[in-house]
């Protein structure tokens, strides 16, 4: 299986820089894409009327993660001669967690031992109407490189646009803030460097169009085929899921507070928590939550009988308002529950109606 050893140098840099480039203003939205995913499908809780524009762009970087094959040609040198390769392309990334969704992606050659890469990150940083596209690259760095040492290239930061249409990003070079935030000067006759990046909806990702490239760099290259999945991530539910019952649930972010005789479950898990929907009768809900005081009372920042709310009717309005992005109905009859706190402020908010035998919760994991 691929360790993806190729972009480890490079990542915290990559991540470190992009975190400081934010663009003077967003590129206008193209029309909301007609797809049938949603951004709950991939983790992701917005409010009602948020751009669906990226959908399809980060469908594609994540069937995209994974090793392969690619053919490329890079930017000729002081001999004026195109250079022809083939190496492994290596994508990763897990969009649903952290701050902002990225992607790692490294071209490295030749393919069998990578003496030499291209490392990058794609990141999409959220904005009310929708996102500003990044795009980090450093390189090309030599192979192998102490993973605890900076590469020496310096990084080149780059605006992106999506077209749904034609499943192209435009990247545009952007100079990195000074110390004061604001651009660097910089001379307006240097022509900026851009290329297209096309993400195909199976996750081959190919570039073309590239103008202004410095000796190295890539002008097109193409992934051809896949050669390993992704390296399996942990057991955590990212998105929409359904279960017949609590056994059949893995995260452990998730599975201990849920009642054990819980069924029919619906979960909706996000980078910051999780909402959960299923049936309990209300002897086995109230024997739960005993037990969740039980176990965890004495490290619980806050006394159960200091739990203000507790006990008291939730408002059809306040339900709707919690769950409706998820297309939950409100419970007709529900009644507030807590579980044990953190520090943090971090619990599991329980909305339970005994004459329906259905609960709902929602939890925050800071």
């Amino acid at each position: 299986m691929t360790n993806f050893s190729h972009r480890n140098t490079a990542v915290i840099t990559l991540v470190t820089v992009a975190l400081l480039f934010t663009p003077e203003s967003a590129s206008a939205q193209s029309s909301a894409e007609k797809t049938t995913t949603t951004w709950l499908d991939l983790g992701m809780r917005f409010p009602e009327g948020f751009p669906t524009n990226e959908i399809s762009l980060f469908e594609g970087l994540n069937k995209a993660r994974g090793t392969w094959t690619f053919e490329a040609e890079t930017a000729p040198g002081d001999d004026d001669k195109r250079i022809s390769l083939n190496g492994s392309l290596q994508v990763g990334g897990k969009p649903a967690a952290g701050m902002f969704p990225m992607w790692q992606m490294s071209w490295g050659w030749p393919a069998d031992q990578p003496q030499s890469a291209i490392n990058g990150i794609v990141i999409a940083a959220f904005r009310p109407d929708g996102f500003d596209l990044m795009f980090t690259r450093i390189g090309p760095v030599q192979l192998p490189a102490d993973k605890n040492v900076r590469p020496k290239v310096l990084p080149t930061l780059f605006a992106g646009n999506w077209n749904p249409t034609t499943r192209t990003l435009t990247w545009t070079q952007k100079e990195p803030p000074t110390r004061s935030g604001k651009p660097a000067d910089t001379d307006p006759s240097t022509p900026k460097q851009s290329f297209e990046m096309i993400v195909a909806a199976d996750g081959r990702i190919s570039v073309r169009n590239s103008k202004h490239m410095p000796p190295g760099q890539l002008l097109t290259a193409t992934a051809l085929v896949r050669t390993a999945e992704a390296p399996q991530q942990s057991s955590s539910l990212v998105g929409k899921h359904s279960f017949a019952t609590v056994k059949e649930i893995e995260d452990q972010r998730i599975q201990p507070w849920l009642p054990p005789q819980a069924t029919e479950i619906d979960l909706f898990s996000e980078r910051n928590g999780h909402f959960a929907r299923y049936k309990i009768n209300e002897k086995d809900f109230t024997a739960f939550m005993n037990q969740l005081w039980e176990t965890g009372g004495k490290d619980s920042a806050h006394k159960r009988e200091s739990m203000s709310g507790e006990g008291e009717p939730v408002s059809r309005d306040a339900m709707d308002k919690r769950f409706k992005t998820l297309g939950w109905k409100p419970l007709e009859n529900a009644v507030t529950w807590f579980s044990p706190s953190k520090g943090s402020g971090a619990m599991t908010t329980y909305y339970y109606d005994r004459k329906a035998g259905i609960a709902y919760h929602d939890r925050g994991y800071w």
